[in-house]
């Protein structure tokens, strides 16, 4: 085994100039490996996750530094394990046979390409979702909302319930058709293979993101005062080590695999949905539109607090801010409005937290998708990351909430007073293949 690529690549000096790179604005982090003096530095390695290293030690009333250790090694785990940027791979675990179909390691160097050639994510996906995934490119502090952050494993628009990791046709479908409304454009030029290459680097960028909160988050808790990865330790130490790093991985990994489990089908009502209207069933849907209105405005589903009486995102709730803002803010007792306690925090890599507005309905905006079925699930199961809860189902009328019915009469209020947007911008990026 080489062991310059079990060294720290990045020490504690390097993690304080990385910060301040970070506070500058760089989107690349310049990694030498010391010690290695046949290795020339490298510029390969994905940026460390410091904002959430930084929010735990905070969140736990921590000494200033005090996981630097950790931020260490959980660096050299990663890339013993994911690779680096130029180079990336997969774990053992996730080539066994039950995670097979999740990420295929073909796909990734497709998606990143070489040096010389750069593949699709760094050419299109990077400026904005950042080269881990951190949804903090070059472009993103312009954008209202910010890019995604996919290190979190939060995705807004899927078929799967709220809490559930989404499908990879969820991804393909965001890919395909853009997000209305956002600077998410649509990538419709594009070869089938390089379109499930995206999906593969972005499914690969949250799972590894995933482990890297894991990792720091267990060093701080259940394994504090322990080393979470040391190669030159004793055999059963590192083994301790490496065993508890894959139990953690696995976790992670199976609730990816799980989610096509949960994703349903909901049957269509009995009652005609907007854009099925005959002159037969007509009637029926102007009734069925007019129980959604009421529906829409009433205490029991609660629409219009939000989304304003007339569908216009003008409602009379306080500011609320998304779940990837919260995880550095309100979650760990600090106010996103309190902008002096937050500067140790922006300094690693948070962006200025932005309120969210709720969607203008009338707008017709329908980032997850336009279909019935696609408002249905957006209604039923709310959306992920967002102050927009799932409905309150229950099974009759003698209960109090939402019957499935009910659903769908919102959802055909909804479609019959929302405008048709123009598509989402195209990219200019056509299929080198």
């Amino acid at each position: 085994m080489n062991r310059c690529k079990l060294m720290n690549p990045i020490g504690k000096a390097s993690i304080r100039s990385h910060i301040a790179i970070l506070m500058l604005g760089a989107g690349t982090l310049l990694v030498s490996q010391s010690g290695c003096r046949d290795q020339t530095p490298v510029a390969s390695h994905y940026e460390p996750n410091y904002l959430f290293a930084k929010a735990t030690e905070i969140g736990l009333t921590k000494e200033e530094g005090e996981l630097e250790p950790t931020i260490q090694d959980s660096q050299n785990l990663l890339v013993e394990w994911f690779g680096t940027m130029e180079d990336p791979k997969l774990p053992s675990l996730l080539k066994e046979d039950d995670y097979s179909d999740l990420i295929s390691e073909a796909n990734l160097k497709i998606a990143v390409g070489t040096p010389k050639e750069p593949g699709i994510y760094i050419q299109q996906c990077v400026s904005c979702h950042g080269s881990s995934g951190q949804g903090r490119g070059t472009n993103a502090a312009s954008q209202d909302p910010y890019p995604r952050d996919f290190r979190m494993g939060i995705f807004k628009f899927k078929s799967s319930p709220r809490t559930a990791r989404p499908v990879k046709e969820d991804i393909e479908k965001v890919l395909r058709n853009g997000l209305s409304g956002s600077q998410m454009p649509l990538f419709n030029k594009l070869s089938d293979q390089e379109i499930q290459a995206l999906v593969d680097y972005v499914v690969f960028l949250s799972l590894r993101g995933e482990f890297e909160r894991r990792l720091i988050q267990l060093s701080a808790t259940e394994w504090e005062g322990e080393r979470l990865y040391d190669p030159s330790a004793e055999k059963s130490v590192l083994e301790g080590q490496l065993s508890n790093a894959s139990d953690a991985l696995t976790e992670i990994a199976d609730r990816w695999v799980r989610s096509a489990d949960a994703v349903e089908d909901f049957p269509r009502p009995s009652f005609p949905l907007v854009g099925t209207e005959t002159d037969e069933n007509k009637e029926e849907l102007i009734s069925s539109i007019e129980k959604g209105k009421a529906l829409f405005v009433s205490e029991i589903a609660s629409c219009s607090k939000c989304h304003g009486v007339n569908a216009d995102g003008k409602g009379n709730q306080l500011p609320d801010y998304d779940d990837w803002t919260k995880d550095w803010t309100s979650k760990i007792g600090i106010q996103p409005t309190d902008s002096q306690s937050l500067l140790p925090l922006m300094a690693r890599g948070g962006m200025k937290p932005l309120p969210l507005k709720p969607r203008s309905i009338i707008e017709g905006h329908f980032r997850g998708g336009r279909t019935p079925e696609d408002l249905y699930r957006r209604i039923r199961y709310g959306i992920a990351g967002s102050p927009m809860p799932a409905a309150a189902v229950v099974e009759s009328r003698d209960e109090p909430g939402l019957i499935d019915e009910d659903l769908w009469h919102l959802v055909n209020y909804v479609l019959s007073i929302a405008n048709v947007p123009p598509p989402p911008m195209e990219t200019k990026v056509v299929s080198t293949q």
